[in-house]
């Protein structure tokens, strides 16, 4: 069923439909890039699921993970983010979600990566920590503590109920010591380097969205007295700039790439509270990582959640902020920025923004879960298909490789 909210605009003559050139050994043929979307298809080792048991239609004959990559990338030169990764069990707290710290789940990976390049496409691993956003049931389950930037619970629960989790099963709230970041850091490597032993064209280091490293930038939930704490802007994203700067000096700067969200609400961020603060603090960020850029030491892109949606859960419109915007980064970061954000039903933004410069390219999440061809329907200005929110997080093929093309390949 094709979503009635949706009108095209015409956007086969914009930026969005010219190449760009991501690094020495990757040029994308459109601007287009499928945004990191959690799905929930983790086995209970959190390999992703390659069953085969789901077929029902010769078209589908690939694994579950393997075809449902396939699918989102079929349009060549297409740049794929994957799913949030974790990079260790201690990060983790939700069952279902993917790790990268086994051989079984780099196996796995690997066969995701190879629909992609197969398909002459390119995909980055998001690696993901979770931190107070946790289910601290699973992580009790699992051997580990509930951590954070500092033993400060969410007063606006997050998707879990994890406050009330926490209270209820014992395991607390807890600041992470100096050898939890020191092991986290060390995870983040290893992620890292199976990522790339699954084959994957770099990874991005997702610090958006109330996650265990937005903890530490956002001084709400910040309240350390170490090197870490909210002194400065510099101890708020060392322990952001320690993971970047040791996963650049392994891999190179053409394999890393950073998510952040400004004005995030999601699991009781500052959101626009303080929106000096906020405007400030990622001003110094984007500096940072601007003096980086110029000596050859990254980030590929950085890519923005837009205020347009400040949590992940909210349907479009919802939650947005209107007296705030990202538009100052580029003022301080001068390489390519991936925008993100309500920009199917808000198109016509879309193609503002896109045409504004020649180094922003645009991130699609929910629309590409139901549309597989959704660069043919950009550039075509064909209808798309309604999303069903309840088959997101759902262990099975339904809503997940079961959405039709406009046309059958």
């Amino acid at each position: 069923m094709f979503d009635q909210r949706y009108t095209p605009v015409e956007l086969k003559s914009t930026n969005l439909f010219k190449p760009v050139q991501l690094t020495d050994k990757i040029t994308l043929n459109h601007r287009a890039v499928m945004a990191p979307l959690t799905r929930f298809r983790g086995d209970e080792d959190h390999a992703l699921k390659q069953t085969t048991d789901y077929l029902e239609t010769d078209d589908w004959k690939k694994g579950l993970a393997e075809e449902y990559y396939h699918q989102r990338s079929q349009r060549p030169g297409t740049l794929i983010i994957s799913e949030a990764t974790f990079i260790s069990l201690k990060a983790g707290g939700y069952d279902g979600v993917p790790g990268i710290w086994s051989d079984k789940q780099v196996e796995s990976l690997s066969k995701c990566v190879k629909a992609v390049h197969d398909n002459g496409s390119y995909i980055f691993i998001q690696l993901w920590n979770l931190g107070r956003q946790a289910d601290p049931e699973v992580l009790k389950k699992d051997g580990f503590e509930y951590l954070s930037s500092s033993a400060v619970y969410s007063a606006n629960d997050n998707a879990v109920d994890s406050t009330k989790k926490a209270l209820a099963c014992g395991n607390h709230i807890k600041a992470c010591t100096i050898e939890d970041i020191e092991q986290f850091k060390r995870d983040y490597l290893v992620a890292a380097r199976n990522s790339f032993k699954a084959g994957a064209d770099g990874v991005e280091v997702h610090s958006a969205n109330g996650y265990l490293l937005n903890q530490f930038l956002d001084k709400k939930i910040n309240h350390r007295d170490d090197q870490y704490g909210p002194q400065s802007f510099e101890n708020r994203a060392r322990f952001l700039f320690e993971v970047f700067d040791e996963l650049v000096e392994e891999f190179g700067a053409d394999k890393v790439s950073l998510r952040l969200s400004p004005f995030g609400t999601f699991g009781d961020m500052s959101g626009d509270s303080d929106p000096e603060d906020t405007v400030a603090l990622y001003s110094y960020v984007y500096d940072q990582l601007e003096k980086r850029r110029v000596a050859g030491k990254g980030p590929v892109y950085l890519s923005l959640v837009e205020p347009r949606v400040t949590n992940p859960f909210f349907t479009e419109g919802e939650g947005e902020l209107l007296n705030v915007n990202n538009e100052f980064a580029f003022d301080h970061f001068k390489g390519l920025i991936i925008r993100a954000g309500n920009l199917i039903l808000c198109n016509k933004f879309t193609k503002q923004i896109v045409e504004q410069n020649d180094r922003t390219l645009i991130a699609f999440g929910r629309y590409w879960i139901s549309n597989p061809d959704l660069v043919d329907r950009l550039e075509n200005e064909w209808p798309m298909n309604e999303y069903d929110r309840t088959t997101f997080y759902a262990p099975t093929y339904k809503g997940y490789l079961d959405y039709p093309y406009y046309k059958n390949k």
